[in-house]
């Protein structure tokens, strides 16, 4: 009897297959648990240590270990994820799995983060950046964690160019090795555009970097002393630190306080710019995206889309500034600006000097590193009023109210506050005119360039390509002036880029010339304006 041959139909194109899903990468079976139980660890700890003092056994501690242990084992088998021609899939859950799916020509990003204890069992962690709202857990595209091989070739194969509908199911892992070996296959040429410098260490200490680290510690340090029940103050060194402050005179104990807290300052902004941007490197594939890597214990390789590129942000906090350094942000959809780490996906430069950021910005955007640095157009005289008047009225009437109240009580203000009034009146004066300086717009070409702010200037350059609308808002008292603040929405970046007290005829001559296909039509009611 002759063998038959049956032919059995593909699956329709851009659906999941049944039997094409792919597990994350089994070492993550002891990745999450680990974690899990060092977070855990002051809870843990706690929990022996009153076990320990009551002399018995506690073992509500193993209860929450074998939790955490069973917990990971459960993500892991109720996680896999498939790509297909047209989408990419995640599928999460056992009992009632929820399949998650976005289109492949909607990947904007690809992030792969790789801590120690990743690094040390050969995973990263893979963010897909959609452009969809990824904050509430079970809605995001990250899959924690594959294979750093695996990982490598799922970044190549999303950002790669569209395939043909005609092409084969593509899946990377273990079951489908050629494919994966395909993609990992030569990498394409890329152009490095900059990787840091030793010397940019020193611009660490003018951030707010070490504050913020300092305050995480000190938020970890308590918790970490109320779960485990001890008090740090009733150890031995701390005792006698704080033994030894305490007996201190006020005019020692300042000084010494101070220095004790800028050197602790300078010394975890130096450390915290070394672990997270030791060996930083941006480079230019040759696939058409920008390539980031960084990191020391903790390792971060972002890849963002070109054609997704909307602009850049040179960001210059006030001490920055005054030591001549700078930092870039892309503007670009797919990865939050949001603060600290969740933003840390979009820097294209951490603080280094200006000139440097000027020329990274000009290459990423291929445009002249002039309009990076260029002077803008003032805002005119009542902008700068303003400023000064916005600057100076909140410490006269702060001061008026309190002579008030203190002359209906009898008493009345000692001549140091009055020294205190002009020392306020002359900084709110310098910060207003800081402001007044620091405000610009500018249409360069296909570039739109604004700039504001004082403590910290900003400067966005921004392709009208990616100018989805204007809103033009005024308050009571610039409608007393002309005045108007001009915000540009995008569906990258921050999404609202503002400058504030631009003339009303401006504006809307602005607005027309960077984007004469939406803005003329609106025009109409402005007529009296233009005129």
């Amino acid at each position: 009897m002759s063998a038959e041959t049956i032919a059995v139909p593909a699956p329709p194109q851009g659906v999941p297959s049944p039997d094409a899903w792919l597990r994350l990468s089994p070492r993550a079976l002891a990745v999450r648990p680990i974690t899990d139980l060092l977070r855990s660890a002051p809870v843990l700890i706690g929990l022996l240590y009153e076990g320990t003092r009551g002399g018995h056994q506690n073992y509500w501690g193993l209860c929450v270990g074998a939790f955490a242990v069973l917990a990971g084992i459960w993500r892991w088998f109720g996680t896999k994820y498939q790509v297909t021609d047209d989408r990419v899939y995640i599928r999460r859950g056992l009992l009632s799995p929820r399949v998650l799916s976005a289109p492949r020509a909607g990947v904007r990003s690809v992030d792969l983060t790789a801590h120690v204890m990743y690094r040390l069992l050969g995973v990263a962690r893979v963010k897909i950046g959609t452009g969809r709202n990824d904050r509430r857990e079970g809605e995001n595209f990250h899959l924690d964690a594959l294979s750093v091989a695996d990982a490598e070739a799922l970044r190549s194969l999303l950002l790669a160019a569209p395939r043909t509908r005609g092409a084969a199911r593509v899946s990377v892992g273990d079951t489908d090795a050629d494919t994966a070996t395909a993609a990992r296959a030569v990498p394409p040429p890329e152009s490095e555009i900059v990787r840091l410098r030793a010397s940019w260490i020193r611009f660490a200490p003018l951030t707010l970097t070490g504050l913020v680290i300092l305050g995480v510690l000190v938020g970890f340090v308590t918790n970490a002393e109320h779960d485990a029940g001890v008090d740090l103050a009733a150890l031995g060194p701390v005792h006698s630190g704080i033994h030894d402050v305490t007996r201190m005179s006020l005019a020692e104990s300042i000084p010494v306080g101070s220095l004790a807290v800028v050197l602790g300052l300078v010394t975890v902004s130096v450390l915290g710019y070394i672990a997270v941007f030791w060996n930083f490197r941006l480079v230019r594939t040759g696939t058409g995206s920008l390539r980031v890597t960084r990191g020391l214990l903790s390792t971060r390789a972002t890849t963002i889309d070109e054609a997704r590129l909307r602009g850049v942000e040179i960001s210059e906090p006030l001490s920055l500034r005054a030591a001549k350094g700078a930092r870039c942000i892309a503007i670009t959809t797919g990865l939050r600006a949001g603060g600290g780490a969740e933003r840390g996906g979009s820097v294209l430069l951490p603080p280094a000097p200006r000139a440097v950021a000027d020329r990274v910005a000009a290459e990423i955007l291929g445009v002249p590193a002039e309009i990076c640095s260029m002077e803008l157009p003032a805002h005119g005289r009542a902008a700068l009023r303003r400023r000064e008047t916005r600057a100076v009225a909140p410490i006269l009437v702060l001061y008026a109210a309190s002579q008030t109240t203190l002359l209906a009580l009898g008493v009345r203000l000692p001549y140091w506050a009055l020294v205190i009034l002009v020392i306020a009146l002359v900084l709110g004066f310098l910060i207003a005119r800081d402001r007044y300086r620091g405000l610009g717009h500018r249409l360069v070409g296909d570039w739109i360039v604004l700039s504001t702010g004082s403590l910290v200037r900003r400067r966005s350059i921004l392709n009208v390509r990616g100018v989805i609308g204007w809103q033009l808002r005024q308050t009571w008292f610039q409608r007393r002036r002309d005045l108007v603040t001009m915000t540009v929405t995008t569906a990258a970046g921050k999404q609202r880029y503002s400058v504030a007290d631009v003339p009303m005829t401006e504006a809307l001559a602005f607005a027309a010339a960077a984007t004469p296909d939406l803005v003329p039509q609106f025009l109409a009611p402005y007529a009296g304006h233009a005129a």
